[in-house]
């Protein structure tokens, strides 16, 4: 009970401390998520999930082709597995492909 005090008295004079883990995120339901996700600006899909874990640009002759990689975000289906990788192709600024893997997409 005496260290009860003192961690309240730490959090109050240190409010950027959090006893949560910043670094973990929703997961979301792999049906779910291609529903919530398909068609979407790449202004929402930062908005919705952060920063990317990793961001790899290429040209072609199209344009610029950005792919934003996030990690373990997305449930597969029928099972409580988690997919390591779920990948956002942006063309151009427009969301054009989505796909999750557990193959390191590097």
């Amino acid at each position: 009970m005496k260290l009860l005090p003192l961690l309240l008295s730490v959090l109050l004079f240190f409010p950027g401390i959090s006893l949560a883990d910043s670094t973990t995120h929703k997961t979301y339901e792999e049906m779910a998520f291609l529903k919530h996700f398909t068609g979407k600006t790449p202004e929402f899909i930062r908005t919705e999930l952060g920063e990317p874990d990793s961001i790899a640009k290429k040209e072609n002759a199209s344009g610029t082709i950005e792919f934003w990689i996030y990690r373990d975000l997305v449930q597969q289906a029928h099972s409580d597995k988690i997919y390591r990788y779920t990948q956002f192709g942006i063309v151009n600024g427009h969301v054009e492909t989505l796909g999750h893997t557990n193959r390191d997409p590097k």
